[in-house]
């Protein structure tokens, strides 16, 4: 299929340059109903992006236009030729500054190694722990599980010929409290690079507690300001947020006035973050237009040191890509959970999402749960919002000694904002 598809693309002289990414999947899948396996099934998949690049002149103006279009079954020569015409058709509207693809040297390739011989045996004792620490009425009514290896396979018009073989276990689940009240559910994702059974106990562990949060949560009273505390997947979210705008394309964009050289904390009281993006393993070695991606530190000590990014808008920089890395990475705090929650507090369980707007100065997240401690107890609460200064957010942030290592994050496992306003 790679070779009709370059002879299609070599055939049309509109095309300027190309770059095809084939996929790869094999995914063995479980599903549980009431913690009773349902159906299991293996799902093998091959998909093509195929993206064309036009280039042109506009009153003087030198542009690279593009546009992407997926092939997922046999194609006979003319319908590949019609989607390309179609394609540079397309891209001959696209107004992007003049660029170069990336240049490929040789053949390179990657696999993340694995003991996993047996997938399903391996699903089955996943969903054995989470289904461990159930009860009658405090248990999981639906449980997936995926094993899924997944090849990927980039080639383009100026050598670039590179292959990753990426490996991981998803879970979702739907853990459910049967009350006299009600019956109340969550949903809840997670996803294993490694198979630390510790960590996936945990994970369940707290997916049943979540769940009964939720079913005695109320609405939050007579509180103006509290510290929060966010964990796991929202703290890396809070980090990802934080240097958004210290892309390659935030900079061209002028989403920020920040420059390298400046500080991102002012008046530190708290942690002075570092923060940067790494390979979420060594087998996930380049990106999706073909850069070596390598660790990148995007903040140091509170400094911005480096900006970030693709191939596209480093060029725009006369800058060198770092590449697309979606793994942040945090250096370990230097206070204890325990210590955190000393004080009246509020922890979060579940967010819609947090907003973070340097230039502004803005901090805000929508809260669907999450546990209100007064000093004495812990109350959950559901249903408002919080936000403050992100100026003196930063300032004052602590971030814990306890670590956590997941697919899109490594850092603390939890981290406290002060002071933040509740609506």
């Amino acid at each position: 299929m790679i070779k009709q598809i370059i002879k299609g693309l070599q055939a049309n002289p509109a095309v300027t340059d190309w770059l095809i990414n084939e996929v790869k999947t094999i995914s063995d899948q479980a599903f549980y109903v009431l913690q009773k396996i349902e159906t299991t099934r293996t799902v093998a998949t091959c998909e093509y992006s195929v993206t064309v690049y036009h280039q042109y002149t506009d009153q003087g103006k030198a542009y690279l236009g593009s546009s992407s279009f997926a092939i997922t079954h046999k194609i006979s020569k003319s319908e590949l030729a019609k989607k390309i015409d179609e394609a540079v058709f397309a891209a001959s509207f696209i107004k992007n500054k003049a660029y170069d693809l990336v240049t490929g040297l040789k053949k390179q390739s990657w696999k993340e190694k694995t003991d996993i011989i047996e997938p399903f045996v391996m699903i089955d004792q996943i969903a054995t722990t989470f289904f461990g620490e159930s009860s009658s009425n405090i248990r999981f009514n639906s449980l997936e599980v995926f094993f899924t290896q997944t090849s990927s396979h980039i080639i383009n018009s100026r050598g670039v010929d590179l292959k990753k073989t990426l490996n991981k276990f998803d879970v979702e689940a739907i853990p459910s409290f049967d009350g006299d009240k009600q019956n109340v559910e969550l949903y809840k994702y997670f996803t294993y690079k490694t198979l630390d059974f510790d960590t996936i106990k945990a994970d369940a562990i707290n997916a049943l507690k979540d769940v009964c949060s939720r079913y005695n949560a109320e609405p939050i009273k007579e509180i103006n300001k509290v510290d929060v505390i966010l964990s796991d997947k929202d703290a890396g979210e809070f980090f990802d947020n934080l240097i958004s705008d210290f892309s390659f394309a935030g900079i061209y964009k002028q989403n920020t006035d920040k420059k390298i050289g400046d500080s991102v904390q002012k008046d530190v009281k708290g942690d002075l973050l570092t923060v940067g993006y790494t390979l979420s393993s060594k087998a996930n070695a380049f990106d999706n237009d073909g850069v070596i991606v390598k660790p990148v530190k995007v903040i140091e000590n509170g400094i911005l040191v480096n900006y970030y990014g693709g191939n596209q808008y480093a060029q725009y920089l006369n800058m060198k890509p770092t590449g697309n890395m979606s793994t942040v990475s945090v250096p370990k705090g230097k206070t204890a959970i325990d210590k955190m929650r000393k004080k009246p507090h509020l922890e979060i369980v579940a967010l819609s999402g947090i907003q973070i707007d340097i230039y502004s100065g803005y901090i805000g997240g929508e809260v669907r749960l999450a546990l209100y401690y007064d000093g004495k107890d812990y109350h959950p609460v559901s249903g408002f919002s919080f936000s403050g200064s992100i100026d003196a957010c930063l300032s004052n942030i602590v971030l814990s000694k306890e670590m956590t290592n997941r697919i899109t994050y490594q850092g603390p496992k939890y981290i406290k904002l002060p002071t933040m306003e509740l609506l």
